[in-house]
Order: C-alpha cells, then structure tokens, then sequence
C-alpha cells in the first residue's frame, strides 16, 4: 500500500514538472474560478434555503387556501345555524297561533288541522331556503296522520323543500322541489314533487331526532345539533344536517326543524382549487384520536384527486404541512379547527393535496433548475474558453514574430510589455547598436532578474539548462545526462520554480530571448 502511494505521489510530481500550454493554464484558471463561484452560489442558495423552496412553496399555498376556505366554511356554518334558530322561533310562533295551549301531539290523526298548518309553514319554509346559503330546509311535527299505519311509530308529519338540478351554488333561479309534505301545498304553491316524494318522515332514519325530542331546551342555539353525514332516504345524495328543536313555551320540544347541506352543493362551494402542486381539495370532517372521519363529513371537488368521502385518513403533524394516509392515497395539507362538533367529535377545515402530484409538480421544477443550471455552467465554460483563446491570441503571434524574423513587423499585440519588447527586437535585428543602458527599462529589468535567478541552479540544473538552450528535447536530455526521464522532470521541476517560469514554452521564449540579445553566455 505504502509502494502505491509513493508511487502516486511520484507521479504527481512529475505532472507538475511537465511543461503546460499558456492557453491550457487560463483555460483552467478560468474554470476553476466559475467552479468556485458556481459552488459559491450553491451554498447560498442551500443556506437560504433555496432547495427547501418547495416545502415552503406548498405550506404557503397551502395556508393560503386554508384561510380563504376556513373563514368561508366558519361564516357559512355560522349563517345556517343562525338561519335555523331563526327558523324554529318562526315556526313556534305559528304553532302558538295555530294550537293555543295544546301540544302537536293533539294534531296525531287530524289530516285537515296538519294540512292547514303545512300551508303556513311553507312560507318560512320557502323564504328560508331562499335566503340561505344550502340547498334544503324542512320541519318535522311531533304528530302524525295515522296512529294505526304499520310505521305509525317512526313516521312524522312535516314538509321538506330542496333545490334540484343544481348547476351552482347560488339559490337565484333555482328549481325547488317538495321532497315531504302534503301534495295539497305543493299543487297550490305550484311545485313539482320529487321522484321520491313521500307524505312524512322517517325519524329513525334520521340521527339525533330522539335525542332532541328528550330535551327540556333553554337556548336554541345551545340545543342546535349537527349530524353527520346521512343518506337521504331513497335518493342517491347525502348530506349534513343541522337540527334545531321547536320549543313550546314550557321549553318541551314539540318537533325539530332544520337545514340540508347536501354534497353536490358542497362541492359546487368548494371546487378543487388548481394549484402549481395540483388540485388543493376541500374538506369538513371530524376528527378524533389523531384520524380525519371523512365518511361523517363533507368533501369539496375532488377533480384530478383519488381522494374517497367514504375515507378514514390517519393525520401525521409536520413542519410545513401535515400528512394524511388511507386506503385512497396520502396527501398533504393543513387543517383548522372549527366552533362545530359531529358526534361529539371537534370538526376541522382542511385543505388537501394528493402527495403524487406535488412530488411530480417538484421534481419537473427540480428538472428544470439542474437543466437551467447546467445550461448556465455550459455557457460560463464556453465563455471561459472564448476569452482564454482571445487573451493568448496575441502573445502567440508575438512569440511567432519573435522566432520568425520575417514576421517582425506584424501589429500591435495590445500589451505593452509584448509591444516594448518586440519593438527592441526591431531595433536588433536592424544592427542598431543598442548596450543594455538602449533596453527599455522594464525588458532590461526582466532579464537581469532571471540571469541572478539563473546563478541559484545546481551544475546539474544548468547543464540541463544548456541542453534546452541547444534544442533538446526533455529524453536527449536524459539520454545525454545519463539519467531517467523521471529524474530529468524533476530537475525541471526546480528549474522553474527557481527561475519564476511556469512551463517549458516559458523557459524557451526567455533562452531564445538571451539568444537574441547576445546574453546568453550569462546564463551559464
């Protein structure tokens, strides 16, 4: 091991000895300083977290769209159980009017006393669903048509009004159906009655009814209850509904009224949002022991998402988003808690986003930085290279100029050492009788420091230095001295550090220099 490593270090330092190009040395100066400052750049872009922008991207995204659906969902909610307070306090206003003392119970068996009393709940009934942001309202009476029908126990008479054929989430100019009640009322408020129309309601299909009936109520909107998502019996649809029991005035219940927020209008409300990351969807569901229900709640638009209502997603807290994982994927987002229970579990607004298409969204971004970058590190390298062949232009037609004495009088090279230098060839070419005191100064200069740097060489070092001045290449050089090639490289190795050279085409322009000015006895 200790042989290869010598070996290795050997080979270094005979790579150091070689002589390089001038052209080759700025080509990789010019490298290694965009190399520097690419690698420069890079780390300022990761300290400033530059390559952390998508997580904070998405979170910002994420926490916008949070806060426009949750102030929107809070306002929305607040509205309808205000609406429904308002609602049952109208109706047991009616129900005074209508019953005096007596309890609706007293109206079981009495078709004409509960068809008279529908027509007047259909005013309240048809001006609450008009106003109110959902797409249903009903009333359910504590009384029946018929004590001895088989179902006598379950059913409940009342009216229910809906929107069909929704198209939007605004009421205007919307059709309403009657989905319960007496058709009487339908036929003289000219409405159409729905394909799964029937007389009265089916308590035991609707959750919290009981739980209502049994309440001594002090304050509607203490008592208002939320349930979860229901189906609508005999329909395709489901829904949240809001129930608010009709108090009489000894605070007994005397039937529930309420409010039907369905799933298409939910998600007419609340469409998938598409952002740079993919759709951003909308959910309202309960949550409890860390897992998002969204069977008993509500979802927006899910377009371009695999997300399921029927889902249980399991929540997992992050630093810029949260992770939500079920049987329909994972996906990431952000959730608020809302003044709304379901089932006694606290209810949240969420802001969803499939984890596929933000890791396919980031990866193109990804994609398109390293190409944008790679392009850049391409064109600076192309530059570099333009530049360097630019710069050694012209110190290679000099030196041309120099070993060719016909080519002397070419132009100006645009440096003035290479200027001031040629032009003193000029004159010694043309036998002008110049002593040293006739060099330019900084030429003069140039050579009496490399003629004392000339007198540290070693008697080896400057008979190798002899044969460079003859011509000879670096292997007649071993062969004439009697040594290895690997010697020979080390030798130039000490050469040019001792005469300030960089490269062999350096140590011969300044042997040929003396040559030309007759001092290069000086050097020996």
């Amino acid at each position: 091991m200790w042989k290869k490593l010598t070996g290795l270090k050997d080979q270094f330092h005979a790579a150091r000895g070689q002589s390089v190009g001038m052209q080759r040395r700025l080509m990789l100066y010019w490298v290694s300083m965009i190399l520097a400052v690419f690698a420069a750049l890079l780390l300022v872009l990761s300290v400033a977290g530059f390559f952390s922008g998508s997580d904070q991207k998405l979170n910002q995204a994420l926490i916008t769209e949070q806060n426009n659906v949750s102030i929107q969902l809070a306002q929305q909610l607040g509205t309808l159980t205000a609406q429904g307070v308002a609602l049952s306090s109208q109706i047991t206003n009616i129900l005074d009017d209508a019953l005096y003392t007596g309890a609706v119970s007293s109206l079981n068996d009495q078709g004409d006393r509960l068809i008279a009393l529908e027509r007047q709940l259909f005013t309240p009934l048809n001006a609450a669903i008009q106003s109110s942001p959902c797409n249903g309202v009903f009333v359910i009476l504590d009384a029946t048509t018929n004590t001895t029908a088989p179902m006598a126990g379950t059913s409940r008479a009342g009216l229910y009004l809906r929107f069909m054929n929704l198209s939007n989430k605004s009421a205007v100019n919307q059709d309403i159906v009657y989905f319960r009640g007496v058709p009487e009322v339908a036929r003289e408020n000219q409405l159409e009655l729905h394909n799964r129309w029937n007389l009265e309601f089916d308590i035991s299909r609707l959750p919290g009814y009981t739980r209502l009936m049994g309440q001594t109520v002090t304050r509607l909107a203490d008592s208002a209850y939320w349930t979860g998502r229901v189906h609508l019996t005999d329909t395709w649809e489901d829904a949240l509904l809001l129930l608010v029991p009709i108090r009489a005035s000894d605070g007994t219940v005397q039937g529930v009224c309420g409010i039907e927020l369905g799933d298409l209008y939910f998600r007419l409300s609340y469409p998938a949002y598409q952002s740079e990351f993919g759709s951003m969807v909308t959910v309202l569901a309960p949550m409890s022991e860390g897992k998002l229900r969204l069977s008993q709640g509500m979802t927006g638009g899910l377009e371009r998402t695999y997300l399921s209502n029927t889902d249980t997603l399991a929540v997992k807290e992050g630093k810029y988003f949260n992770t939500y994982e079920g049987e329909s994927g994972t996906f990431l987002g952000v959730h608020t808690k809302l003044n709304l229970e379901i089932n006694e579990a606290p209810v949240y607004a969420v802001t969803l986003i499939a984890q596929d298409s933000w890791a396919a969204a980031t990866a193109q971004r990804r994609t398109v930085w390293m190409l944008s970058s790679l392009c850049f590190l391409l064109l600076m390298l192309g530059l570099s290279f333009y530049l360097s062949r630019r710069f050694v232009k012209p110190i290679f037609q000099s030196f041309r100029a120099i070993q060719e004495e016909n080519a002397l009088e070419s132009a100006s090279s645009g440096i003035s050492e290479l200027d001031a230098l040629m032009d003193f060839i000029r004159s010694k070419s043309q036998n002008q009788a110049i002593g040293e005191g006739g060099l330019p100064p900084d030429i003069a200069e140039l050579f009496n420091t490399f003629a004392q740097r000339a007198e540290s060489l070693t008697a080896t070092e400057r008979n190798i230095l002899r044969y460079y001045a003859d011509g000879r290449e670096i292997s007649e050089v071993a062969e004439l001295a009697y040594i290895s090639i690997h010697t020979v490289r080390k030798h130039n190795a000490n050469m040019y550090q001792k005469l300030g050279v960089g490269s062999r085409d350096e140590l011969m322009l300044y042997l040929e220099l003396f040559r030309r000015c007759g001092r290069l006895d000086e050097l020996f």
